[in-house]
């Protein structure tokens, strides 16, 4: 009897549903929506201001509320007007769940994800991204299933994963050459050439490059632009000639200054030493809209510094470590990758729940699910925090390098001061400061694990120090070689002739004890001292030694 009764309700309350939805279309507003979504994608501005133009009274039923809030949802981001609110696009995703086509679902959850994108949910993004993938067939415009690869392939730059990036931006390419819109698909080409840039693969760059530059009659200002900055960039290491060609060529190319890469133009000019032009391009990046971020710092900072603006360059190093290290953390806590593997483990369910079939098959795979979450989960807080800790390590490591850099920039600076030292001791100390004094200006910054090169060249340089060692050695014997033979004649080893060198030139033992890394440093100058015949109440053995070297007694 329930039974029977269940169907009564469900065949009236489809019935009801059927008239509801027939009114809805026989309805003026509903020929006005349709008409509109037949020219959206060619005429976007149009169809905006016919949308609105309708008012909220005439939308008399679900369908139309939700008809009406997919078109002007794709209508805004056609228009490059960015929605961060989904309240506009929330009767779409609410009436579209149970009801519509396939295509009217899956641009509903692409919009979608497109405002949770503009908000920077990319948890909420990814989820609705992933559920409009379900429903891409041969029926779903091409050109909209492009853009939703190229969604994700900004979702996943924005995380630094330029490898999946790279796949989602090579699908976008597909999509577009298939829906025969080569404006799109050449963008979706130069993506694919600056992510293989940001992998450092310059032979499949290359290729892309190569793809864009022989339909260079079919791109658009904005895409001319962009081809001759990627080639500036790639110009900036290599001869100045070329790069003035770059240079000039990308300037020429763009000649709506709004549209020009300032700070990778800035970077031509201070590679060029043109520093006053370099000056005039990071302001024109101010000028046009363009943010202090990672590249403007880092390019300001490296400007300074070659002015000799030391204070101002230290500054703008500072807030480049802050926004890497910010930077740095965010990737780290947005796994993107898992959101899109997880969401898609939801899906699977969603689907398979649709069968009372596989109750029982549901909730094993529900519980094994449950299980490699936690797990992931779990694995992921471990991983992150073992990441946090060897961050903080590698920080408190380079903390120390650059203290012990400072402290020997320190003393050998006196001692270039110092009137005793000769000039030819003064100019391999000299070397060695100007090494030091680089190496603390530009690598400032790098204690984030995105930069471990310039880490590891501060490392070996605090650490190495048997060249200038080495280099001292042999300036005292050339300038002075029977100092360096009487110590040789007075049984001193080579690591002892060393430290009495570095004696000379005026480090003090704690100075000395760093530099040989050497613990047991006094009780080797004793050593010294009882070879050279000195007693405990003889001179100190610094001025002996230098004295010695001096007076050219030997």
């Amino acid at each position: 009897m329930n039974r029977h009764i269940y169907r009564l309700v469900a065949a009236v309350l489809a019935a009801i549903t059927i008239v509801s939805c027939n009114d809805a279309r026989k309805s003026e507003t509903f020929r006005v929506l349709e008409d509109v979504d037949s020219y959206i994608e060619a005429r976007p501005d149009s169809a905006l201001a016919v949308l609105e133009g309708i008012e909220k009274s005439e939308l008399t039923s679900k369908e139309l509320e939700a008809k009406y809030a997919l078109l002007l949802s794709q209508a805004l981001d056609k228009n490059y007007i960015d929605l961060q609110s989904d309240s506009i696009i929330a009767p779409a995703v609410n009436y579209y769940k149970y009801h519509g086509t396939d295509d009217e679902r899956f641009r509903t959850l692409y919009y979608a994800g497109r405002v949770y994108q503009n908000a920077g949910d990319i948890e909420a993004a990814m989820e609705k991204f992933v559920e409009a993938e379900r429903y891409i067939s041969s029926q779903i415009d091409k050109s909209v299933v492009a853009r939703l690869y190229k969604a994700k392939m900004v979702a996943y730059r924005d995380v630094f994963d330029h490898q999946s990036a790279l796949e989602q931006a090579k699908t976008a390419a597909e999509y577009y050459l298939a829906a025969k819109d080569s404006t799109r698909y050449l963008n979706a080409i130069n993506d694919i050439a600056v992510t293989y840039g940001l992998l450092e693969d310059k032979e499949s760059k290359d290729k892309y490059l190569a793809i864009l530059s022989s339909n260079m009659h079919l791109l658009t200002p904005s895409q001319i632009s962009k081809y001759y900055g990627i080639q500036l960039n790639n110009s900036l290491q290599g001869p100045v000639e070329n790069i003035q060609n770059r240079l000039k060529d990308y300037l020429v190319a763009t000649p709506d200054e709004s549209m020009i890469n300032w700070i990778c133009v800035a970077d031509a000019y201070i590679a060029l030493s043109d520093y006053q032009s370099a000056l005039k391009s990071l302001d024109s990046h101010i000028l046009y809209g363009g943010q202090k971020d990672l590249s403007y710092y880092w390019t300001a900072a490296t400007l300074y510094e070659k002015l000799g603006r030391y204070k101002e360059a230290l500054s703008l190093y500072k807030d480049y470590l802050y926004e890497c290290d910010h930077t740095t953390l965010a990737a780290v806590e947005s796994d993107t990758k898992f959101i899109e593997e997880r969401h898609k483990k939801e899906i699977e369910l969603l689907d398979a729940e649709h069968s009372k079939e596989r109750i029982m098959f549901i909730g094993i795979i529900a519980i094994l699910s449950a299980v490699i979450i936690i797990y992931l989960i779990r694995k992921q807080l471990q991983i992150r925090t073992a990441e946090k800790k060897q961050l903080e390590i590698e920080k408190k490591r380079y903390e120390q390098l650059y203290a012990d850099a400072i402290a020997e920039r320190d003393a050998l600076t006196k001692m270039i001061e110092d009137s005793s030292v000769k000039d030819e001791t003064k100019a391999v100390i000299r070397e060695r400061l100007e090494v030091l004094n680089k190496v603390i200006i530009s690598h400032i910054t790098d204690t984030s694990s995105a930069n471990k090169k310039a880490f590891q060249e501060l490392e070996a340089l605090i650490s190495d120090r048997d060249s200038f060692i080495e280099s001292t050695r042999l300036t005292i014997e050339g300038n002075n070689p029977g100092f360096i033979t009487a110590l040789r004649e007075a049984g001193l080893t080579d690591e002892e002739i060393n430290i009495c060198c570095l004696y000379v030139i005026g480090l003090k033992g704690k100075d000395i004890k760093t530099y040989t890394n050497q613990s047991r440093l006094y009780i080797q100058s004793a050593e010294i001292r009882h070879k050279l015949g000195l007693t405990e109440n003889d001179t100190n053995l610094s001025i002996y030694l230098r004295n010695m070297c001096e007076n050219e007694v030997c």
